[in-house]
């Protein structure tokens, strides 16, 4: 075949198949310019869904999916964006049940608002954060005549983008988005904000924010039964202390019935800069464990038991025989001045309890509030006037173990968070919280958590992750293991 003869048929090739690339392309960009956009947004959230679900493998029914928060990257859009995640919320929901985790129990903030694509290291420290293994993200783009709606679908273990969906609404439907009553939406006054997979390697008996480095920002403090472990937020997650390593703060020679109770607490007691932890061990033993020049574990008070504090005041008590309940009438008040012991008196309570906590509420140092939950499962509220206390408020008997008590939504009024525990027929605990906010004189229930896999141990209210926002941090063991799990206010 000579030279020209090749040439020849190249040239027929690129003159017949050029015309047809170029009108199967305008084609498609006619369809794409005159199909409709979707004007019913139920349909449409129906339809994108029906498509991300359908992409998932066929035995991904117990594995978790997470949703997170639509970005938008107009302005104008972001009502939009929070209508419609919660929309794609609900239709998951009827789709795959319980195994997603929706945007209503995630922090907003953590995730991207300008419209960008995730990484793949990003997919990776979200999926690991929630403990999910698919994870689902969105953007909405608006255009001249439609706002698109871009739907991903992300594989954890590779950080990979599997699938991508997609829907043109019309501006109309865009703009019924905007006036749109969305329930899940908006109506969560708490949400959970982060947890950490179910299996830690340590068995955690109690939970404590502290600054025990003396840098400035808060650390989370675990207490197992032996040791204190140290945890960093990273910014997406909590991982091991580089600096601080754990401490061993208790031996072998406890006896059985006092391994299962701890209360741990932190101040900065000597004026160092640096929070010491205190550890109270039934029957009668407190450790101070503290990070520095002198770092090591100290026995705090002989025979004293420390359970709550409220600015200088301390609080200590006794447990009775079998070392589970305390001693309302051995309850004593100790006042903390200058790194020492100023004051000791007796605060005694009518009735013996699970657990304690307080707030500074303090007209002078002879004077506070402290709340208990009794053995009959009262959540009861004291005044306690020198050695003198008055019952001021309770809740009918519904709660178990476990308080605290902190200005959790910023209102400069404090909450009190109970358990109630529910003790299903297998051995397993499902305990869930309730939130109480005060409203003037009352306290009535702002919140009640679903119900958690596994028993609540300890809980404590401040910054864990120094964002300027109190958390609610709950220390969780279930068959599983033990987990940390963060709860924060709707903003």
């Amino acid at each position: 075949m000579t030279r020209n003869t090749i040439e020849t048929q190249n040239s027929f090739k690129i003159e017949v198949h050029l015309p047809i690339t170029i009108f199967i392309f305008f084609c498609y960009c006619m369809a794409i310019a005159f199909a409709a956009p979707e004007r019913d947004l139920n349909r449409a959230v129906a339809g994108v869904t029906g498509e991300i679900v359908a992409k998932l493998p066929k035995d991904s029914g117990a594995e978790r999916i997470a949703l997170i928060p639509l970005n938008a990257t107009e302005p104008d859009l972001k009502t939009v964006s929070r209508i419609l995640t919660s929309m794609l919320a609900s239709q998951l929901v009827r789709e795959i049940g319980d195994t997603l985790i929706g945007p209503e129990r995630l922090d907003w903030h953590q995730y991207p608002t300008d419209g960008s694509l995730l990484t793949p290291e990003q997919v990776k420290q979200y999926g690991k954060s929630l403990a999910c293994q698919w994870l689902i993200s969105g953007r909405i783009t608006k255009f001249d005549l439609v706002v698109n709606l871009n739907l991903f679908l992300w594989e954890v273990k590779t950080g990979y983008l599997r699938y991508v969906a997609n829907r043109q609404l019309s501006p109309s439907a865009a703009l019924a988005a905007l006036y749109a009553t969305a329930p899940a939406s908006n109506l969560q006054p708490y949400f959970l904000k982060w947890q950490s997979l179910p299996d830690m390697d340590y068995f955690a008996l109690a939970v404590e924010v502290s600054d025990p480095d003396g840098d400035g920002f808060n650390e989370v403090l675990v207490a197992s039964e032996k040791r204190v472990k140290v945890l960093k937020w990273s910014g997406v997650d909590f991982g091991k202390h580089l600096d601080l390593s754990e401490i061993q703060y208790a031996t072998d020679e406890m006896s059985v019935l006092a391994r299962p109770r701890r209360i741990m607490l932190a101040a900065d007691r000597n004026g160092d800069d640096r929070d010491e932890i205190y550890i109270g061990i039934p029957p009668d033993l407190t450790r101070r464990v503290e990070w520095g020049a002198d770092r090591g574990v100290t026995t705090f008070a002989e025979e004293s038991l420390f359970l709550a504090q409220g600015g200088e005041r301390l609080i200590f008590g006794e447990t009775d025989a079998n070392q589970l309940t305390y001693r309302g009438k051995s309850t004593n008040c100790w006042v903390w001045r200058m790194g020492k012991i100023h004051l000791k008196h007796p605060c005694p309570l009518p009735v013996d309890y699970h657990s304690i906590a307080t707030h500074v509420v303090a007209i002078d140092r002879f004077t506070s509030e402290v709340a208990i939950v009794d053995l009959e499962g009262h959540l009861q509220i004291y005044h306690i006037d020198n050695n003198t206390t008055r019952l001021l408020w309770q809740t009918p008997p519904i709660f178990g173990e476990g308080i605290a008590v902190g200005d959790l939504n910023g209102d400069g009024t404090p909450e009190m968070v109970g358990t109630v525990k529910n003790l299903p027929s297998t051995l397993e605990f499902s305990d869930q919280f309730i939130i109480l906010e005060q409203k003037g004189d009352l306290y009535v229930e702002g919140w009640r958590s679903p119900l958690l896999d596994g028993q609540i141990m300890d809980m404590k209210i401040a910054d864990a992750d120094n964002d300027d926002r109190p958390e609610l941090i709950v220390c969780l063991r279930s068959q599983k293991g033990s987990q940390i799990q963060l709860y924060v206010a709707t903003e």
